[in-house]
């Protein structure tokens, strides 16, 4: 059953095609057959066979409806300070935890766990932006990371820099 491409996160999209992309780029060049060949041609054809869009990131064959997916996403936003786990996220889905986690990966194109640390590290840097006067550890609290450690490892992954970086530059504009 395909879906609209509407129902799909933009971010979700956004970074599982890139991963796509680059290890469809890291595949043909391990390959050897860019040898003797201008550059642009093998990455256009390689990004163009792992960029197929939405719908190719669900499959045809998605367990998850629009509203379950609708309904999960709502649960981790409207939970993400706390210490949530799939069995709670899939009980408010009224699915089973296995069932919940392989139907979402299949759906989104990421596991449920790094889709949640997505949420946070998206939210700990609204609350750096809008909060100046509120400590980093304060934020990985309201984010609902278990450590201060975690805040900065997941947030470094998420935006490429820490979140003192992140909140220096903000406040430097």
């Amino acid at each position: 059953m395909q879906r609209p491409a509407d129902d799909v996160d933009e971010t979700t999209v956004a970074v599982t095609l890139s991963a796509r992309a680059l290890a469809a780029l890291c595949a043909f060049l391990r390959s050897g057959a860019v040898q003797g060949q201008p550059f642009e041609q093998p990455m256009m054809e390689a990004m163009r066979g792992a960029c197929a869009g939405p719908a190719a990131l669900r499959g045809s064959r998605c367990a998850l409806s629009t509203r379950t997916l609708r309904t999960v996403r709502e649960f981790i936003e409207a939970h993400l300070a706390e210490d949530i786990g799939l069995a709670e996220i899939a009980g408010a889905a009224s699915l089973s935890a296995h069932h919940l986690g392989r139907s979402f990966r299949q759906a989104t194109g990421q596991s449920l766990w790094q889709y949640v640390l997505a949420r946070r590290a998206h939210r700990a840097r609204l609350l750096i932006e809008q909060r100046p006067r509120t400590t980093l550890g304060e934020i990985a609290a309201l984010c609902g990371f278990d450590s201060y450690s975690q805040f900065i490892a997941v947030f470094r992954k998420a935006h490429g820099v820490t979140p003192g970086a992140w909140r220096r530059r903000a406040q430097a504009q």
